[in-house]
């Protein structure tokens, strides 16, 4: 199968190709058009030359399988696997933008933006990791950062063609060196057994060239067989050396640790590298997550209208996720408001003032640091104020010390909803989902209207979807504590869902409501 009769070619009745945009070690990616939906997909084809070993349908099968886990922020997704003349393919997500190839081209980056583009990097990786998946060829050709509105670089890595599931026991690649020298680590250039800390050797050599706009290892000649052995015994050369006059800061420290030739004197997770990070230029504690915001309860003033809550800002750490759907109060928090209009709206920046006044005053700071208009929150609500401390903690990369306010204000406040469902959130983006699941379950004794909340049921699900097995804990959840409101959300999953294994997952679980 040649490039050029591709073009054009329409695979498996759906798939348009419009023409190639990249090559990889493993295929060709092109640009395609799914058929009657008119949306843009990228679509990798296995290379004609391919050795034996690595081009049967099995590897892409393996492929497809890891990447169809991957469901983050940071990680391209696959959207469907096919056949076209004998030809395995692979559909993904089209992600446009300048990849980090075309940004070091124009020079080094400033500290704080390449350490902030390799903790994303990290981000997708510990997601990936969790998955049992190791990318193996980390890269800038591999990394795209597309802009958002008000969120500014946000990372996504392509090409998970290179990817191993750990738990995979088959020979596929044995005696066969995968990956791009420059990037490869000394064990991975051995050609024997790695693990995630491969991926970050990687990140340590992507993020020293984003800093300096060289690579550690490089050869004149251009001779791969030179730069890997640079890799195995070559000690790697300082930012400073590098890059005189530039204050790196602490950054250097980390570089050299996920340089070392031996595995276990790198990180041992991408979590730990990415904290090391965070801490080396002043930024402790920010997580690698997107925060999450829980509604504060609010009464609109009598005199005075209240604004609509303010945008987003932006963060120094990791995007924010969307403002969910406003939270809808209780008859019992009704009764305790005085019957009055309650205004509920999620507040991710707040800061409580004049408490000794008849109302407190909360702010939330527009992206240029400005107070807007204030929206009042009624005095006598003590756990509207803790959530406002706890939603700003978030908003400020301080995850853990919101987890310990609210484990403080639940000891105080036992019977207060509230503090069990933004607890139950936090746990589950750091994927601890037993203390999740323990708050969900307090959340919705304590207040039943939470099992029809979807945002809740939305969170679980997505713990059970992406599980690498079945796990009876989250499913029993489902099953059992929220009931028939999680139908509509399992059918959805079970008809639409891109991962075959995880729709019949969601099909097989619809069969015990």
């Amino acid at each position: 199968m040649s490039e050029g009769n591709l073009i054009g070619a329409v695979l498996d009745g759906r798939y348009k190709v419009l023409d190639p945009i990249a090559e990889g070690a493993m295929g060709v990616v092109y640009r395609a058009e799914r058929v009657k939906l008119g949306r843009i997909v990228a679509i990798k084809v296995l290379h004609d030359h391919m050795p034996n070993e690595l081009s049967g349908r099995k590897r892409f099968e393996i492929e497809a399988m890891a990447m169809a886990k991957l469901e983050h922020p940071h990680c391209a997704a696959v959207l469907d696997v096919g056949v076209h003349e004998d030809k395995p393919f692979v559909v993904m997500d089209f992600v446009s933008g300048q990849n980090l190839k075309e940004l070091i081209a124009a020079g080094p980056v400033a500290v704080p933006r390449a350490v902030e583009i390799v903790r994303q990097t990290l981000s997708g990786l510990a997601h990936a990791h969790e998955h049992g998946i190791i990318h193996r060829d980390i890269k800038p050709a591999n990394i795209v950062l597309s802009q958002k509105s008000g969120l500014g670089d946000h990372v996504k890595i392509l090409d998970f063609g290179l990817a191993r599931l750990t738990a995979d026991v088959s020979n596929l690649t044995t005696g066969i060196v995968v990956g791009t020298p420059s990037y490869m680590a000394p064990e991975q250039i051995r050609g024997t057994a790695i693990d995630k800390r491969a991926d970050l050797y990687a990140c340590g050599v992507l993020l020293f060239e984003l800093l300096t706009g060289k690579k550690p290892f490089f050869s004149l000649k251009d001779d791969p067989i030179e730069v890997c052995s640079m890799h195995l015994k070559k000690p790697p050369p300082s930012l400073a050396e590098t890059l005189p006059g530039t204050d790196f800061r602490d950054v250097e420290a980390v570089v050299a640790k996920s340089l070392a030739k031996n595995p276990d004197d790198r990180y041992s997770s991408a979590e730990e590298m990415a904290t090391a990070l965070a801490a080396a230029i002043g930024r402790h504690g920010a997580p690698l997550t997107p925060a999450v915001g829980v509604p504060v309860q609010t009464t609109q003033s009598q005199s005075q209208p209240v604004a609509p809550p303010p945008p987003a800002p932006q963060s120094a750490s990791m995007p924010l996720v969307a403002p969910r759907k406003p939270f809808q109060p209780t008859k019992r928090q009704l009764a305790i408001a005085g019957g009055g209009a309650l205004l509920l709206v999620i507040i991710l920046i707040a800061v409580i003032a004049n408490r000794g006044g008849s109302k407190s005053s909360v702010a939330g700071p527009s992206d240029a640091g400005h107070v807007d208009d204030p929206i009042t929150i009624e005095k006598g609500d003590p756990v509207g104020d803790v959530l406002s401390r706890a939603n700003e903690m978030i908003a400020n990369g301080r995850r853990e010390g919101a987890i310990d306010l609210l484990t403080g204000a639940r000891r105080t406040f036992p019977n207060d909803a509230r503090l069990a469902y933004l607890a139950g959130k936090l746990y589950f983006t750091k994927l601890w989902y037993t203390d999740g699941l323990k708050q969900f379950r307090d959340a919705v004794r304590l207040d039943p209207e939470y099992k029809s909340d979807p945002e809740l049921i939305k969170t679980v699900l997505k713990g059970f979807n992406t599980t690498p097995r079945y796990d009876s804990a989250l499913a029993g959840f489902l099953h059992d504590h929220i009931g028939e409101p999680a139908k509509p959300f399992l059918e959805e999953t079970a008809q639409n869902h891109p991962n075959a294994g995880i729709r019949a997952r969601a099909a097989g679980e619809l069969k015990r409501y």
